[in-house]
């Protein structure tokens, strides 16, 4: 659909979720921001285009936000469609965004060692079945300008905490903000608005740095890969919730831990508090792992928190 002028939402399915790309068409170019899985150029991108009179070649520019699979899968497929686009992506999530198996391997496989978490191996072979990777043409830091056409252009701001190099784009000319996963409220939602699992943010100082950027800019319009759009009092709610969120992941953590008899492992802090941070499934409270590693580095730091081992795995007590 047609948010603004020029500023187009194609959503594809993802299981019982979704995941939306965003389509930037101007005078002179075309902007794509992330490609879905690999069937989603050919199944739901180019389709979208098709109905919108816009040949496929005025794809100019690729943009992936950020290193996770649902959002660069479809990398390959769509520089089948476009073999002249050019690829662009932060910096730091560039091997990953690469490789499909740095991303398995660096990202999804990172809490292995420590925790004993880790993606199965269905998962993973589902994850590089669906996934079809390509280089990069152009690392990005945040701070450029992209020009679409003689009276437009669009901003790339680098917007990290649920990967180090994820990027948003800001268009002036709508005042519509296009932040993909930067912010993820108190759950991901499934398309029927319920909670699929929790906010899967990596790096809770850099992800309240990108939401209070949000704030401060005070847009009209504020575009996710898997939630609603967002507008006008609506952008305010979404980013309110999301900071209150990290504020009760911070308490639970410390309660739980002065209430613990023996120091608890990451996977009893998971399957003790997911029920008391949100109504998603059961088995989905294992990927609290993600903002609860970033809680407690910060709680280490702070000298608030000290780790231990038990049977190999790390475990966590008040210091």
């Amino acid at each position: 659909m047609e948010i603004a002028p020029g500023l187009h939402r194609i959503e594809a399915p993802l299981g019982d979720r979704f995941v939306a790309t965003y389509l930037l068409v101007g005078a002179e170019d075309a902007l794509l921001i992330d490609t879905g899985m690999d069937d989603t150029p050919r199944t739901y991108i180019a389709p979208y285009l098709d109905a919108i009179d816009v040949p496929l070649a005025k794809i100019r520019y690729v943009l992936t936000s950020h290193a996770d699979f649902d959002h660069t899968a479809g990398n390959a497929s769509l520089k089948e469609l476009v073999p002249g686009a050019l690829f662009l992506c932060h910096a730091l999530d560039q091997p990953m965004v690469e490789d499909i198996d740095v991303m398995i391997r660096d990202r999804y496989g990172e809490f292995a060692a420590d925790h004993g978490i880790d993606e199965t191996d269905d998962a993973k072979a589902s994850i590089r079945a669906n996934s079809r990777h390509v280089p990069v043409n152009l690392t990005l830091q945040g701070g450029e300008t992209i020009r679409l056409g003689a009276d437009w252009e669009v901003q790339v701001l680098h917007t990290p905490g649920h990967s180090r190099g994820h990027l948003s784009v800001y268009d002036p000319r709508s005042n519509s903000l296009v932040i993909c996963d930067a912010t993820l409220w108190n759950a991901v939602l499934r398309k029927d608005g319920k909670p699929a699992f929790p906010p899967t943010y990596r790096y809770v100082d850099t992800y309240l740095a990108s939401m209070n950027r949000f704030r401060a800019m005070q847009v009209d319009r504020l575009l996710t890969s898997h939630y609603p759009v967002y507008h006008g009092a609506g952008v305010a709610e979404f980013l309110a919730e999301s900071r209150a969120y990290v504020d009760r992941v911070d308490q639970a953590l410390l309660d739980a831990l002065a209430g613990a008899s023996t120091p608890p492992t990451m996977r009893e802090l998971c399957t003790t508090l997911g029920p008391k941070l949100g109504e998603w499934p059961a088995e989905a409270s294992i990927y609290l792992v993600n903002p609860f590693q970033s809680h407690l580095e910060r709680l280490v730091q702070y000298g608030t928190v000290k780790t231990g081992r038990r049977d190999g795995l790390m475990t966590y007590q008040l210091a």
